[in-house]
């Protein structure tokens, strides 16, 4: 006689996912390329045009905007 092995299925687990809306798509696309632009600028102006000032100021604003992304990022993950 063959045994035959019964295994149990486990508990079911269930993942939602919610769909963003075109919009907010937009946005995060608008910001990484906002974030892109300050930080190869940043770069240019520190290495290749020798200009601090300007090197500075496009350092200070990626990281104004990189930190307003994680911030909006975490105060809207639970919606």
């Amino acid at each position: 006689m063959t045994q035959q092995s019964t295994v149990e299925p486990k508990e079911t687990q269930y993942y939602r996912i919610q769909k963003r809306a075109w919009y907010s798509w937009v946005l995060w696309i608008i910001w990484v390329a906002l974030l892109v632009f300050l930080v190869q600028n940043a770069i240019t102006s520190g290495g290749a045009e020798l200009e601090p000032r300007a090197a500075m100021l496009f350092w200070v604003s990626a990281g104004v905007v990189a930190l307003a992304g994680i911030v909006i990022a975490f105060v809207r993950r639970d919606r």
